[in-house]
């Protein structure tokens, strides 16, 4: 117990860190890679909670906790998380076609919220400006997903258990 909650709070910092070191670069990131890769080797208890604190950590940091923005983000992150454990054992192009996708379903999931704070005129607007954003995170998706997807998942999967 102790160990997978040390291992736990070791996944958590690495996703955070990562972010935070990388924000310079518009929409690149390992996060879609990590979660992927933590979905395919850690079961939903630890997986939830480890993606609801990397959401809650990241909102507090950039001091965006606010509920219209808090909520959509969560959302997205856990629905990748369940995907990607539902889909761990399908052949790798599926995983990254999931990666690929989750580059646009992250951006359309704030838009009730930019509707809800800007009005509902907002969608084709939103959706035309978010577009270039949405492209740019589905490219760095496929790249991080080609580039170090495998070498991630087996390194995780050794220290798994190893720690077991």
């Amino acid at each position: 117990m102790i160990r997978s909650i040390t291992l736990a709070g070791m996944l958590l910092a690495i996703l955070f860190v990562q972010e935070q070191l990388l924000v310079l670069i518009p929409q690149f990131q390992f996060t879609v890679v990590l979660v992927i890769v933590y979905a395919a080797i850690f079961p939903y208890k630890i997986l939830i909670p480890l993606i609801s604190a990397y959401v809650l950590l990241d909102n507090i940091y950039m001091g965006t906790l606010n509920l219209l923005y808090f909520v959509p983000m969560l959302l997205a992150w856990v629905l990748l998380a369940i995907i990607a454990r539902r889909i761990r054992n399908k052949p790798f192009y599926v995983q990254v076609i999931m990666a690929i996708l989750f580059g646009f379903v992250y951006g359309w999931a704030y838009l009730p919220a930019r509707m809800i704070e800007q009005g509902v005129g907002i969608f084709w607007l939103y959706l035309k400006m978010d577009l270039p954003f949405e492209l740019m995170m589905a490219a760095s998706n496929l790249i991080t997903m080609l580039l170090v997807y495998q070498p991630l998942r087996i390194s995780l999967e050794k220290l798994k258990l190893e720690i077991e």
